[in-house]
This record gives C-alpha cells, sequence and structure tokens, in this order.
C-alpha cells in the first residue's frame, strides 16, 4: 500500500474529528459533569476547540504531505507514527484515570483504533518496501 493512501485516510479522519470536536465542543465539555460552573464550562470549551483545530491542523499537514515523493512520505509517516504512539498512550491513560466520570472518558475501541493506525502508518513508512515496478 502506498504512504499516499495511508496519509489520505488518516488525514481524512483527523479532519473529520477536528470539525466533529469544534462543532460539539459545548456538549463534550457538559459531558458527566451536570453542576459545571460557567467559567469552568468556558474553559473546558476552549479545550476541546484547540484539540479541535489541532486535529485539523494535522489532518491537512498530511493530506498536503501525500503529493510528495515516497521517501518524503514515508518519513511524514515515521512522525505521524510516533504522534499516534502518544496520541495511544493518553487515551489510555484518560481511560484510567476518568473511570469515575465514563462520558468524559475515551470510548472502549479508542485506543484500538489508535493503536491500529499506529501500526499502520509505522508498517508503511519502516516495513514495507518500495514497488520497483513502473506502472
Amino acid at each position: 500500500m502506498p504512504p499516499k493512501i495511508v496519509l489520505t485516510i488518516i488525514g481524512i479522519l483527523m479532519l473529520v474529528h477536528g470539525i466533529a470536536f469544534f462543532l460539539e465542543a459545548s456538549s463534550l465539555a457538559k459531558m458527566g459533569v451536570p453542576e459545571i460552573s460557567e467559567q469552568a464550562l468556558k474553559v473546558s470549551i476552549g479545550t476541546h476547540e484547540i484539540v479541535a483545530m489541532c486535529s485539523v491542523f494535522l489532518g491537512s499537514i498530511l493530506i498536503s504531505s501525500r503529493d510528495t515523493d515516497t521517501h518524503s512520505a514515508k518519513k511524514v509517516l515515521t512522525g505521524t507514527g510516533i504522534r499516534l504512539l502518544i496520541l495511544t498512550a493518553g487515551i489510555i491513560y484518560h481511560m484510567i484515570t476518568l473511570k469515575e466520570i465514563l462520558e468524559q472518558a475515551p470510548s472502549a475501541p479508542m485506543p484500538i483504533i489508535a493503536a491500529s493506525l499506529t501500526a499502520w502508518a509505522f508498517y508503511v513508512a519502516l516495513v514495507k518496501k518500495e514497488d520497483t515496478k513502473e506502472t
């Protein structure tokens, strides 16, 4: 599988994640915390919006990088794999630390999805050999 496909799919997923987080920032901030103060709600909404902007930023970089040469695309995928590895660790950490507020904790499929994307990015970047035949 060429790096272009991996960059495109992960980029689109990040864009969708960012747009959804931005549009739903207010409702996400209130989940599981019915007695939240107005000030705390504003801070939480702002945090969700920053996460959304980072996801859109990353998604746009990945989609823009898909037209680079294969060697450069693999470097971008290596960096993406590292970033996704950190994200996977963060998801697991928040699943453990937010047990008391289940609505705020990441859902059960999230570490599986993140770990799968991590493995896919690393596989295409570091293991898969480039196809040498001309098409």
